[in-house]
């Protein structure tokens, strides 16, 4: 047998889908002959594109090397293994991650908020529970605790994720009690929002409650966290609508629940009240 080791080829979309379930007959096929379990999505020779934010701490970030990490490198390596597929995170903001997706670019973009719209496209496999909260600079304003103490003010949010519609209900909520709008202003990703909180072109920034607590914890003296709690959720694995990966993301996730591998890695990043005790498929959405 030659040691030439396999090339490694990125394989995206629908083709990807071909090719996993023509490995998986393979896999049957050899394991009736060898008595090999044969892992879903073959002998590893395939290498998939998953997308990756930056500067949302501890979901994903570039460490001090400039390497991508957080938790959801991980995970998507991890479940990836347990698929026995190999995966390579790369930098994609949010919005062009979900535009790929549906484009074939990627076979799934981690990390996506399970919402009623969101549904009518893609299938989800949840990992992750999460809500989200605000932060304004230490020293800045105080809010309330309500989500009518927002009014008048103006937020910064990332373009394409799930607060947008929520806090422009908000705002509608305002005006029609009265009061002010809430200013919504929408970034490309998490850190340049947090550079306009920072630079005092918004109020403040709504991120993860994770996010917010891991952004104090790591820069004390630059923000604070202030205003109400809001949008419990679940998050998950996005795919496009009818893509059997989903199931496979659901099984390889309680998989690396049942071994360990999961709570090592939300225990690795701080994020222990996010984890989950079985994933789900296309769970019903917050209300």
């Amino acid at each position: 047998m030659s040691n030439t080791p396999t090339p490694r080829r990125r394989i995206t979309g629908i083709a990807l889908t071909t090719l996993v379930a023509v490995t998986a007959l393979t896999a049957c096929s050899s394991s009736d002959e060898s008595g090999d379990d044969g892992a879903a999505g073959g002998g590893g020779d395939t290498t998939l594109a998953i997308p990756q934010q930056v500067g949302v701490p501890p979901y994903s970030y570039l460490d001090d090397k400039g390497e991508l990490a957080g938790l959801l490198p991980d995970l998507s390596t991890a479940l990836g293994e347990a698929m026995g597929l190999e995966v390579e995170n790369e930098q994609a903001s949010f919005e062009n991650s979900l535009l790929g997706l549906q484009r074939g670019t990627y076979e799934w973009v981690p990390g996506v908020d399970v919402t009623a719209e969101r549904l009518e496209k893609f299938d989800f496999a949840t990992n992750l529970i999460e809500s989200y909260g605000f932060r304004v600079k230490a020293g800045g304003i105080d809010i309330g605790d309500s989500m009518d103490d927002l009014c008048g003010l103006s937020i910064a949010v990332t373009a394409g994720s799930s607060p947008v519609p929520v806090l422009q209900d908000q705002s509608k909520t305002c005006t029609s009690d009265g009061k002010d709008a809430i200013d919504v202003q929408t970034f490309a990703d998490q850190a340049t929002a947090d550079l306009a909180a920072k630079s005092d072109r918004v109020d403040a920034v709504t991120a993860t409650s994770s996010g917010l607590a891991y952004q104090v914890t790591t820069e004390p003296d630059v923000w604070k966290i202030t205003g109400p709690i809001y949008q419990s959720i679940d998050i998950g694995f996005a795919v496009m609508k009818g893509d059997d990966m989903a199931e496979k993301l659901v099984e390889a996730t309680d998989e690396i629940i049942a071994n360990g591998t999961y709570a090592e890695i939300l225990a690795k990043y701080g994020a222990e009240k996010m984890a989950v005790d079985a994933s789900v498929l296309n769970p019903e959405p917050a209300s």
